[in-house]
């Protein structure tokens, strides 16, 4: 559903929307409380720290930061950079007294202000710069950096010393030696982190999976004995100071802390710019950040934050993804995270101190292999192999260096491949363009290479034309490479235009040969036509159910426009559509298809393939959506956010939540009491209007041929309905 009405800002934000954002902000305050103990213990200093920059992040940064619904806090991928430094500049963790803790602090301190400097000069934009498959590449290895060295207190075990490479050789010796307590609290939090996203009860998923670890890993603890368990320590809370230490620069002349500052402004940004724009995708109201406003608010907070005893901060993705999954509708609901952690640690440190620390381990043991789980590895070959290959060189280099290093050597090795491929050098950072105006439409006419470093000038180039003109056209005829951080720009660059009333064309692209079957593919005029004449399973028994039923047949559906409905791309993304099967009747089209809707992004990403059913020729089709009614609805009705109800129908009230932004009387109307009864027989059913058509589907799942008929009948039987 298209909402026409922005959420409001400021002060008149926190009044208007304060239900939705009081209990995103109180959700996601839960999933943070044990991340953020968890990041703090990994990278070497009080737990309390990592608390600290989530307050000083919820209260603080939000109220300056450039984007809408991204909460901002410590990061996982941030653990090896704040460690690394503790480590170098004097020793990290309790039993080494924390001596590097006040240096690293130090190194914060400057790199948030580098950081914010970054925003002040405004190179927000050079977040389109990165390659896609290094940037994966050094995440990916900040994801096996952080398994290796987070498996030891898992195990129990004490954490060796030395280069990742080395500590990994001792994980034989941790295995052998392991604390049989801790893990078996260890391998608890792993199955519930494991199996919480698979189970569809919404009783489960009401309560974020770190919750639930807590819930079961607590009176765990209680029952094996806390005394064979390390447990958290606050060292008297934030009232009695948490171990908490004011920043030194007395290592401000050595290589290490500045190694430390460049660590943190760099991996910070790129984190965050990359975070913030994956949470742009979700936003329920399609609004864009200010990259560059929101790199002085998370600079400026990381500088904060230090100052007080904290670690750095960015827009995080595994909070801001349940951030905005939770119905959050302005940055108050960062605030309101904030607030509700600074409650916690004021009244809940006996509670909190119950938590072992083979629970927090576990949690960003597991986080670390979402980050290089086999399917990052998997997505990355599907891309096409030279995708692949970058991404293994960075994370390889990384692993053998640093993080600033080895995303380093990731760009050279592709531009090696690039100049190997043809790119010439004066391409390399300027893309060749000839343009002309044909009335309204800007066209561009592309040459040579089109690759990752010389988007920024086509960028620029469009942003002036659709800014001007209703249509910009790139015309790819004289390109004879593109690769596949372009494509993956242009794709979400043209999404970007239909939102605003723009439109951007691409024109004879496919001239140019795609190096793999992925549709994001790098595409190369010289390479050798690829040949598809598989057909998976699902596919081939939709083709046959068509066939039989006499229905058109088309593999996919490229252009998503008219498919944008409340239950499947508000907070969500549409991945693909695919299998669509279209019959004519009566003057209406019954349109069938298998969706893949993303919920999240990045490491929070869930796709499910869900069979729908799209209804068009309809009149007076309002906008509104209704779904099954789930405990959280009526949470939210105690707090006064009431939907449509119908007193004449009150079993149709009480099973589905019925809610319309814009037209309740068209809504009222368009749900007469023949329409209200026959839903009343279905126990999960989806139906939802867009303004234009309607979207009906059973649950959320993908239909055998049989349940398709269903669906197909009753789709008939609600137009019968809704003509009455």
């Amino acid at each position: 559903m298209k909402t026409t009405q922005l959420p409001k800002k400021g002060m008149a934000g926190l009044k208007a929307h304060f239900k939705d954002d009081f209990m995103a902000g109180l959700v996601v305050s839960l999933i943070a409380l044990p991340l953020c103990l968890g990041i703090a213990t990994a990278s070497g200093v009080p737990p309390l720290a990592g608390i600290v920059t989530a307050i000083i992040g919820g209260i603080f940064a939000s109220r300056v930061s450039g984007s809408f619904v991204t909460i901002s806090g410590p990061a996982a991928g941030l653990i090896v950079i704040t460690l690394g430094a503790a480590e170098t500049m004097g020793g990290a963790f309790a039993e080494n007294g924390y001596s590097g803790y006040p240096h690293a602090l130090g190194a914060i301190v400057i790199g948030g202000l580098i950081m914010a400097g970054f925003g002040l000069l405004k190179v927000g934009k050079v977040g389109d710069y990165f390659p896609s498959a290094a940037v994966h590449g050094m995440l990916a290895a900040i994801g096996i950096i952080i398994i290796i060295k987070l498996l030891f207190p898992a195990l129990g075990v004490a954490k060796p010393k030395g280069e990742i490479l080395e500590v990994a050789t001792e994980i034989p010796h941790a295995l052998r030696h392991l604390n049989i307590y801790a893990t078996i609290v260890s391998i608890v939090t792993l199955a519930i982190l494991i199996i919480h996203p698979i189970i569809k009860a919404k009783i489960i998923k009401i309560i974020p999976a770190p919750m639930w670890v807590l819930i079961v890993t607590i009176p765990l603890a209680m029952y094996l004995g806390t005394d064979k368990l390390d447990m958290v320590n606050l060292d008297g809370g934030l009232l009695g100071g948490g171990g908490l230490q004011l920043p030194s620069f007395d290592k401000i002349g050595t290589s290490a802390f500045w190694i430390a500052v460049a660590g943190v402004a760099l991996v910070s940004a790129i984190e965050s710019l990359l975070s913030a724009k994956a949470v742009d995708s979700l936003d329920p109201y399609k609004r864009k950040s200010n990259l560059d406003k929101d790199l002085i608010s998370m600079g400026a907070g990381s500088s904060l934050a230090a100052a007080l005893g904290g670690l750095p901060m960015i827009s995080e993705i595994v909070r801001s993804s349940a951030n905005v999954n939770n119905g959050a509708k302005t940055q108050w609901a960062n605030f309101y995270h904030g607030v509700l952690l600074l409650i916690y640690v004021l009244i809940g440190v006996t509670v909190i101190e119950m938590i072992p620390n083979a629970a927090l381990a576990a949690m960003l043991v597991f986080t670390g292999f979402k980050l290089a789980s086999p399917k990052e590895f998997k997505h990355m070959y599907k891309i096409g192999l030279m995708e692949l290959e970058i991404f293994l060189v960075t994370l390889v280099a990384v692993l053998a260096t640093d993080l600033i290093i080895g995303i380093a050597i990731g760009i050279l090795f592709k531009y090696v491949f690039l100049l190997y491929k043809g790119t010439k050098f004066n391409e390399l950072f300027k893309s060749n363009i000839d343009v002309e105006i044909q009335g309204k439409t800007k066209v561009l006419y592309l040459k040579g290479s089109q690759i990752f470093s010389n988007y920024l000038s086509l960028k620029k180039k469009m942003d002036s034309g659709i800014e001007k003109y209703d249509e910009v056209l790139l015309c790819f005829k004289d390109v004879t490479f593109v690769d596949h951080t372009v494509v993956d720009h242009l794709e979400e660059y043209e999404r970007n235009c239909k939102l605003i009333g723009k439109e951007l064309h691409i024109r004879k692209i496919e001239s140019l040969n795609p190096l793999s079957n992925h549709p994001l593919a790098a595409r190369d005029r010289r390479a050798k036509k690829i040949v598809n004449s598989t057909t998976d399973k699902r596919e081939a028994v939709i083709q046959n159910f068509a066939k039989t039923n006499k229905y058109v047949f088309n593999d996919a559906i490229e252009d998503y426009t008219d498919w944008h409905f409340y239950n499947l791309s508000i907070r969500r993304k549409i991945n693909a559509i695919e299998n669509v099967m279209t019959i004519k009747e009566d003057g209406l089209g019954y349109i069938i298809a298998d969706m893949s809707i993303q919920k999240g992004a990045q490491t929070t990403a869930d796709v499910d393939k869900i069979s729908v059913l799209k209804i068009c020729g309809l009149k007076n089709i309002p906008n509104f959506y209704m779904h099954k009614t789930y405990l959280t609805d009526r949470i939210k009705e105690s707090l006064g956010n009431e939907d449509i109800n119908f007193e004449s129908h009150p079993k149709f009230s009480d099973k589905y939540v019925l809610r319309s932004d814009t037209d309740e009387k068209q809504v009222r109307e368009f749900f007469n009491p023949d329409l209200l009864s026959f839903l009343e027989k279905f126990d999960d059913s989806y139906l939802s209007g867009n303004g234009k058509d309607l979207l009906f589907h059973f649950g959320e799942k993908c239909l055998s041929a049989e349940e398709i008929e269903s669906l197909v009948r009753s789709s008939k039987l609600i137009v019968k309905k809704i003509k009455m």
